[in-house]
């Protein structure tokens, strides 16, 4: 492997290290944060939304040390990420707009 090669391989293990060091961090600090038994004290819910930060900072540290082609293509995979995440979103609300379906009148039949 040519020696740029592996100087981007190597910047890029070492940021996906970074972000699972940081990721292991934080479910450490919500596992010491759970109230005993497990019982929700107020105002400690889950967030309605996942935090992209470290995601996009990763992203962001990539723009640097990746070639012009490997970019490229996790530009092309994000986009079509953000294109399913948006047909799901327009699925559940045209899921929503729906009125309810009628109640069905359902005869027994016996089998005998």
């Amino acid at each position: 492997m040519a020696e740029p090669d592996r100087e981007a391989y190597e910047a890029a293990e070492r940021l996906v290290r970074e972000a699972h060091a940081k990721a292991e961090e934080a479910a450490r600090a919500a596992e010491a944060s759970t109230p005993p038994n497990g019982w929700a004290s107020p105002g400690s819910g889950a967030p309605a939304a996942p935090d992209f930060a470290a995601l996009f900072a990763l992203l962001d540290a990539a723009k640097g040390t990746l070639p012009p082609e490997l970019l490229r293509q996790v530009a092309d995979a994000l986009r079509e990420l953000l294109i399913a995440l948006r047909a799901v979103l327009d699925y559940s609300i045209d899921k929503l707009d729906r009125p309810p379906p009628e109640a069905r009148d359902v005869e027994d039949i016996p089998i005998s």
